[in-house]
């Protein structure tokens, strides 16, 4: 018997590539398993087998106790622990192995089996998960409802779920099929590859096994973003002056983004100059398209654009398409306006910042009215006026004192709150797309410490406490913090 232990676990190791420990460990699971069913199958069974001879020994195990309960029968009282091996709080005791009959040999061969396949399964999965992000080739063996399953290779399969599969494509069996290795999930069944054709990496290394400046490291994709099917943009970026990116990435005649957008089912794909300047970055992504002005709200993280009227709706893309991969690739919202409208903008803005700075500075609408004929729309404007500017403006000179003293309190006051920092608060409440530290400094004053904090908060509950920001400025922030509600 020890033999032919020694013999299938040599064979089965040497047959499927399988480490003899495993082998071993389920010939163990196997012995106890047919032992329970001879013995009780309510039995708390152990069983060793020395790897060297091939030799094993079969131990029943119970937990300690001083009192037992009845419905537990794998308790053991302290006072019956004559003949027992004793090991931190759990008693074990050597039976007899038992005879393997036609029942108990077909129990241990079927667990070995389903260990060894589990092990097969590992060994080829864990190769796998180096390979998260990366492209793979496969064949198209089973089509249904719900996935496309793939042999990748020999007795290995991934899916690639419907969700993941461009829009419009269609299979058919033994078709080699490219997707992106998007994760490894474990299933009852074990461990399951799956793939993506939607996912933007997908894109990325088509490109990068495309164009060869990319994958040296040349050229590098700095941003993304896809619309599976319809269009991907992609920002590109060289720190060698002597290669144009966007002229690599197309290819002579446009050979290679041709290449990569035959692979994703003819999907549009703009290639444009990266910048880290959201205004530049709009400007390159839009190209040909006028911009003629830009705002930049970093309040809000907006950009307002001015263009002609007619290039509007090109520029917004067919139900917001464009202005959605825009706003996923530089990370900031989008107003585009034409000129009668981007003049309506600028004049409510505008309204808006003397509104504010009346509000600080707590004038009469006579005051407001002198700074915005002066003006004299930031507090830096008031300080530097002289003396006699600020009487004329004001009515007298107490009332002048008094305004400049408040004036420079409220610069001292901005100068705090941007080098504001709270240790206690919650780091997306600080990394919170569109904050300010003014903003912030007054939450913290508060002790509103949290995201969801925030997020609970009205419109006129934020201005209470932040009394520079205005209506819409606070509408933003809160629906920004509310966004993880909806995901």
């Amino acid at each position: 018997m020890n033999k032919q232990i020694l013999d299938v676990v040599a064979s089965v190791s040497m047959e499927k590539g399988v480490d003899k420990t495993i082998i071993f460990h389920a010939l163990e699971e196997a012995i106890s398993s047919a032992t329970k069913k001879l013995v009780d199958d309510e039995a708390n069974i152990d069983v060793v087998i020395d790897m060297s001879t091939g030799e094993y020994k079969t131990f029943r195990k119970w937990d300690i106790v001083k009192e037992i309960d009845e419905s537990d029968v794998f308790q053991i009282l302290e006072s019956d622990l004559d003949g027992h091996e004793v090991d931190e709080g759990t008693a074990s005791k050597e039976i007899e192995n038992i005879d393997f009959g036609r029942i108990s040999a077909q129990a241990a061969k079927q667990v070995i089996i389903q260990k060894v396949r589990e092990a097969e399964r590992s060994k080829i999965t864990k190769k796998y998960e180096n390979l998260v992000g990366e492209v793979i080739s496969g064949q198209v063996k089973r089509i249904n409802r719900d996935f496309l399953l793939l042999e990748i290779e020999e007795d290995l399969n991934a899916q690639i779920p419907r969700d993941q599969i461009i829009p419009g494509e269609i299979f058919k069996l033994n078709d080699r099929v490219r997707a992106i290795i998007k994760e490894i999930v474990s299933t009852p069944r074990g461990p399951q590859i799956i793939l993506s054709r939607t996912d933007e990496r997908l894109v990325v290394q088509l490109f990068t096994q495309e164009v060869p400046e990319i994958s040296e490291g040349t050229i590098e994709i700095k941003a993304i973003a896809r619309d599976p099917g319809y269009r991907s943009k992609i920002a590109v970026k060289t720190y060698d002056g002597r290669i144009d990116p966007v002229g690599a990435c197309v290819g002579m005649r446009g050979s290679r983004v041709q290449a990569v957008s035959n692979e994703i089912g003819n999907e549009r794909i703009d290639i444009f100059i990266h910048s880290d300047n959201p205004a530049e970055f709009v400007v390159n992504c839009l190209a040909p398209v006028k911009i003629y002005s830009i705002l930049v709200d970093e309040r809000t993280s907006t950009l307002i654009l001015e263009v002609e009227e007619e290039n509007q709706a090109q520029i917004i893309g067919k139900n917001g398409q464009n202005l959605r991969l825009m706003t996923h690739m530089i990370g900031w919202s989008f107003q585009v306006l034409n000129k009668e409208q981007f003049k309506e903008y600028q004049d409510s803005s505008l309204v808006e910042k003397y509104d504010g700075l009346a509000k600080r500075l707590d004038l009469t609408e006579k005051e407001k009215t002198e700074i915005v004929s002066k003006e004299l729309d930031n507090l830096e404007k008031i300080v530097d006026l002289d003396s006699n500017m600020l009487s004329d403006i004001f009515g007298n000179e107490k009332r002048a004192t008094e305004l400049l003293d408040k004036a420079n309190e409220l610069l001292l006051q901005d100068a705090f709150n941007a080098d504001f920092n709270d240790p206690t608060m919650e780091e997306d409440l600080v990394n919170l797309n569109g904050i300010t530290n003014e903003v912030l400094s007054a939450l913290s004053s508060n002790n509103i410490k949290k995201l969801e904090e925030l997020a609970e908060m009205s419109v006129g509950e934020l201005q209470d406490i932040s009394d520079t920001i205005s209506d819409k400025e606070a509408s933003a922030l809160i629906m920004e913090a509310r966004k993880p509600w909806f995901e």
